[in-house]
């Protein structure tokens, strides 16, 4: 299936991915395109909702495929995923291309040794499962006090933190505690 020309996030992971000598398959680019349009949509997808959306792009990619393109395209640091609790796990598409996760083939050597940045960090609701983006910052102070303390470098990038979003909260109490909230 011929694809219209790659959004900038979907052309800079296609060139990470040429660049650690990893192939571009069709399964791999619509892997990246559906999570794309996801993350501009503000949506938060399973595997299996990405693989439903693959499957109208590529309606040859088999399952087994879909899960080897999320590992791959996790390992070489252009998707990222969170786990939502449960055995749920959400991907994005990492901003700029980071360095691979684990060695394999196409891996550089020289590649630096930085993280991927999310730029935000993940919240669900226990009550309706929702998943909302927070301001990364919304950690710096507990972040800053695990590295004075413990030497502790917080990674918040893979998680969601459980609450109760502000409309089930109001809907339980009945009342508008939760207003104002941060990230909204």
């Amino acid at each position: 299936m011929e694809h219209a020309g790659p959004t900038p996030r979907v052309a800079a992971a296609l060139a990470r991915l040429r660049e650690l000598g990893e192939r571009v398959t069709p399964a791999r680019r619509a892997v990246l395109e559906v999570v794309d349009a996801a993350d501009r949509a503000d949506e938060h997808l399973t595997a299996e909702q990405i693989g439903a959306r693959v499957t109208r792009l590529e309606p040859s990619t088999h399952r087994a495929t879909l899960y080897r393109a999320l590992t791959s395209l996790g390992s070489a640091g252009v998707l990222s995923h969170i786990h939502v609790g449960g055995n749920a796990t959400v991907y994005h598409l990492v901003g700029r291309g980071g360095p691979p996760l684990a060695d394999g083939p196409g891996t550089a050597a020289s590649a630096p040794v930085d993280r991927p940045v999310h730029g935000h960090v993940h919240v669900r609701c226990l009550s309706c499962g929702r998943v909302q983006d927070a301001p990364a910052d919304v950690l710096a102070a507990a972040a800053d006090r695990l590295r004075s303390a413990l030497g502790f470098e917080l990674d918040s990038g893979q998680v969601a933190l459980p609450g109760r979003c502000a409309r089930c909260r109001v809907g339980r109490s009945g009342s508008s505690e939760a207003t104002a909230s941060p990230g909204s």
